[in-house]
């Protein structure tokens, strides 16, 4: 968590360590029964590259809630931010395990990604008077709305993936409610609109790389 009587280094590199962590780390879950799902070869391929966008979707998560809250004064917001991006934390340990499991790899440009979702962040917690909690509630609609999307997606065979996702999707909902009962503004259609064009750029490109 920033402190923001660190000195702005401190700050930045803290910034930049948990970034890296974001990215590249390969932590999975403790406790979870190993995989017995069977697929062929072509639905292995498809649930990969589903597991994939999702997996750059918490990345992207984490990055948003990160630069929102570097930049909010309002600490009940910054504090509620840092406890989402833990929670974010669990889903892409998910993804993670999930994607190793299949053999897959994550998109190589999770880099890039983090870094345009932290700069929009920025944004939304430099607009945290006017916009309050309503950029999170937003990109919280569109996260469950992706999810329930890849759900119906994958192979019917890939149950684990289903079941992953679905765990997330029920946090991600809490996430919503949470927010509105802080007492979220509805940000701008224009805000809406761009954000949801970002994240089918973002999605189409990364269900091949």
């Amino acid at each position: 968590m920033i402190n923001q009587k660190k000195p702005l280094i401190d700050s930045f590199l803290s910034e930049i360590q948990y970034a890296l962590g974001a990215i590249y780390d390969n932590s999975v879950p403790k406790g979870i029964n190993k995989d017995d799902i069977e697929l062929n070869n072509e639905q292995a391929v498809k649930s990969t590259r589903i597991m994939r966008i999702n997996h750059m979707g918490e990345v992207c998560a984490q990055a948003l809630y990160r630069g929102q809250a570097a930049f909010t004064k309002d600490k009940k917001t910054k504090d509620q931010l840092y406890k989402m991006c833990d929670e974010e934390n669990e889903h892409l340990k998910l993804c993670n395990l999930r994607l190793s499991e299949l053999n897959g790899k994550k998109s190589i440009l999770n880099a890039l990604w983090y870094a345009a979702s932290f700069s929009l962040g920025a944004i939304a917690g430099l607009k945290e008077g006017k916009w309050k909690l309503g950029f999170i509630e937003e990109t919280e609609k569109q996260v469950k709305n992706h999810l329930e999307e890849s759900i119906t997606s994958l192979p019917k065979e890939d149950s684990r993936s289903k079941l992953f996702l679905e765990e997330i999707a029920k946090d991600e909902e809490k996430h919503r409610n949470t927010v509105k009962e802080i007492g979220s503004t509805e940000i701008p259609e224009l805000v809406k609109n761009t954000m949801n064009t970002l994240s089918k750029v973002m999605k189409n490109i990364t269900y091949h790389v």
